[in-house]
Formats: C-alpha cells, sequence, structure tokens
C-alpha cells in the first residue's frame, strides 16, 4: 500500500504541501492542466529550487495578476473547483477542505456557513493550493496519509481581521484532536489552509508505523529563517501491511434494552462499515439487569463512520474507544485444486515459519449446496486434496 509521511516541524501551508509533493517526483503539468480548466485568467503556477538554512527543496509559486482580491463566499468558491477537470474524488476532497474551512469560520464569527466571507482563503492562490494539493494525493496514488506532530508558531499575525494570536482561530480550530507543537518557532506556521488540509487528508498523526521509505521531498515555505528550515517534508513509502504488529482501535458500548435481532443488526453494520471484526458479549449490568457489551476493532480512518454509526442506531448513550496493540499473522488466499473444484483457502504463516491453510467458509457452503454433500464430506475431500 502506497502510503506518505509528513514531518511538520515548520508547519504546514497550501505552497508547502504541493512543493513537497513537486519536490518528491509529482509532475506539475497536469496540475496546470487542472487550473487551466477553471478559467482563471492570468492565473500561472511555478515551482522554483530554493535553498532553507542548506537544505534544498521546492517553492511552489502561485502567480495572480494584481488588482482587489473578491471576498467570496463558500457557494462561489465551489463554483469554482467545479469547474476543475479532475476526478470526482478529488473534487470531493477539495469540497471537504473548504467546507471544513467554512464551518470554523461560522463558528469563529458566529455566522452561517452561506454567509461566511472568505479572506485569505478565498484567494485564487488558496484555491489554487487546495485543487493542487487534492489532485496531487490522487496522482501519487496515495492510499494513506500520516503525519508527525504539527508546529503551529507564536506570537501574532495580521490578517484582513487585524492582529490575530497564533495559530489564527481559523487555523486551531480545524486542529483539535491533532497533535502540534507551540512556542519554539515565532509567527505564524501553520495556516488556515494547512490546517485544513491536514484535517480532510491526513488519516494518522504520530502512528507506530513499519513500512519501507521510497522516495522524498521538501517543500518550501516563503520565509527563510536563518537558524531553521522552513520547510515540510513529504516521505512517499510502501507500508508492511503485513508486519507482526500493527495499531488498531477498540470501539465498545454497552446495551440492556437491545433484541438479539437488534444486536444482529448492529454487527453486520459494523462490518459494512469497515470494522476488521466486531462481536457481542453478554454481560450483567447495573440493577441486575442482563444485556450486551458491543465491540468493533477498526482501523483508524474507518473509526468515525464506526462510532457515528453505533450512536446513531444503537440504543447506547455514548461509546469508549482504547487504541491497542495487535500480533498479526502475514497471511493471503489462494486457491486449491480439489475433486470439487477449486477451493479459495485463507493461508497464514505462523511465527516458526510453517504455513496452515483453512478453506473460506462460503466456499464449503456454496460446496455443500452446489454437491449435495454433507458439510464433514465437503471438508474430508478437501483435506485429502491438500495431503
Amino acid at each position: 500500500m502506497r502510503i506518505a509521511y509528513l514531518d511538520c516541524p515548520s508547519g504546514v501551508a497550501g505552497d508547502m504541501w504541493v512543493g513537497a509533493m513537486l519536490d518528491a517526483g509529482l509532475e506539475i503539468e497536469p496540475l496546470v492542466a487542472a487550473i487551466d480548466s477553471m478559467g482563471l485568467p492570468g492565473v500561472a503556477l511555478d515551482v522554483e529550487p530554493v535553498l532553507r538554512s542548506g537544505i534544498g527543496g521546492s517553492l511552489f509559486k502561485v502567480k495572480i495578476p494584481p488588482g482587489d482580491k473578491p471576498h467570496r463566499h463558500l457557494a462561489d468558491v465551489l463554483k469554482m473547483t467545479g469547474c476543475a477537470d479532475v476526478p470526482d474524488k478529488v473534487r470531493q476532497r477539495v469540497e471537504a477542505v473548504f467546507m471544513a474551512i467554512a464551518k470554523v469560520e461560522a463558528k469563529v464569527h458566529r455566522q452561517s456557513i452561506d454567509a461566511v466571507h472568505f479572506h485569505e482563503v478565498g484567494a485564487e492562490d488558496a484555491i489554487v493550493d487546495v485543487v493542487c494539493a487534492c489532485l496531487g494525493v490522487h496522482l501519487l496514488g496515495l492510499e494513506k496519509i500520516y503525519s508527525s506532530a504539527v508546529a503551529v508558531g507564536s506570537g501574532s499575525v495580521r490578517c484582513d481581521h487585524g492582529v490575530m494570536p497564533v495559530p489564527a482561530p481559523g487555523a486551531l480550530a480545524n486542529l483539535f484532536g491533532i497533535p502540534v507543537r507551540s512556542g519554539s518557532l515565532t509567527g505564524e506556521r501553520t495556516t488556515p489552509t494547512g490546517a485544513a488540509l491536514l484535517k480532510v487528508l491526513v488519516d494518522e498523526f504520530e502512528p507506530a508505523l513499519v513500512w519501507t521509505p521510497t522516495a522524498t521531498g521538501y517543500g518550501a515555505g516563503t520565509r527563510d529563517d536563518p537558524d531553521h528550515p522552513n520547510l515540510l517534508r513529504l516521505t512517499l513509502g510502501e507500508s508492511c501491511e503485513s508486519g507482526p504488529s500493527s495499531e488498531i482501535f477498540e470501539v465498545t458500548c454497552n446495551l440492556d434494552t437491545a433484541t438479539g435481532e437488534q444486536i444482529g443488526y448492529l454487527l453486520d453494520g459494523l462490518l459494512v462499515r469497515g470494522a476488521v471484526d466486531a462481536f457481542a458479549t453478554a454481560v450483567q449490568m447495573k440493577k441486575g439487569r442482563p444485556g450486551y457489551q458491543l465491540t468493533a476493532l477498526v482501523e483508524s480512518e474507518m473509526r468515525e463512520d464506526v462510532t457515528q454509526f453505533l450512536l446513531e442506531e444503537s440504543t447506547s448513550l455514548g461509546v469508549r474507544m482504547h487504541r491497542v496493540m495487535r500480533e498479526v499473522l502475514e497471511r493471503w488466499s489462494e486457491v486449491v485444486d480439489t475433486d470439487l473444484g477449486p477451493v479459495r483457502h485463507k493461508v497464514a504463516r505462523l511465527p516458526s515459519g510453517s504455513v496452515v491453510r483453512r478453506p473460506e467458509d462460503d466456499e464449503i457452503k456454496r460446496l455443500v449446496e452446489e454437491k449435495g454433500l454433507t458439510r464433514s464430506e465437503v471438508l474430508d475431500r478437501i483435506g485429502r486434496a491438500r495431503s
């Protein structure tokens, strides 16, 4: 699985994100074509090699014609990005980024989302940064993105609303739940656009990973600090999914009013929404009431879908989440030829190096129905084929 890891000791901005991808090998031509398809007059893209504290990186530049910058609403921005000739998944991510920004701005200014005026993040260069960042993730084939803790800076920053504390309100609210570092660097280091990109595109922060790096790139910020490299590092690689250990979330809730049919419905729904496993355990609850503890094991990116499903569909008023480590055997599937036809097997390699095989249960059920045999007869004939 192709992944990327962001190192953010100098924070994140939209231009740094795009510059890092270009520095890691992304071609600029598809980005230019996408922006040209939006029909933005006078807008041009460029990338410049630069040094930051002696380390080479790429500075992504969006050239826009001089003049007054209009303050756009969310609908205006989405109309512009909707004209981009990009895949639907890219367009959905772009919309999610601007929706994240709009929700924060609406909360900060006590307005409805539709009434919010985008200032800096509604300018052509910010819009281009978001479209190019989301398109770059797609073009690089990234299935997951991970990140370090994010530097946010310190002090204050001047924007259209006046002098604001760092991180600016428009950035801070999109950093909720994300590990950040503040105080060591002065000035704004993570912009509202950068924070929204992190919120939407990054799957997990500070993970325990087993992976193989294959390429790296450095996206430069416009500021050239004398004693700190103002760079965002993006490292591409392949995850070792069959590694011996991995992190997973255990999501649980207790139910004392659910019927057996409802429990079955919930378990099926959890699996449909990406749970690795889901099960119910009989428990004795307060006041002597019998009940069930519902447990789902989920990868990080599926956690929100699973928790929302439980809160919407079960009678529980809350869920518990624990980050746990698990040991995982290397496993794959293969087809074994038998006198009943080809049968798919689950295969696992034990720590000793020996390999064990087990026919898929769905295959056994299929053969029982097709051949008119008992389950024991099917298993016996499959076993003889393997011996």
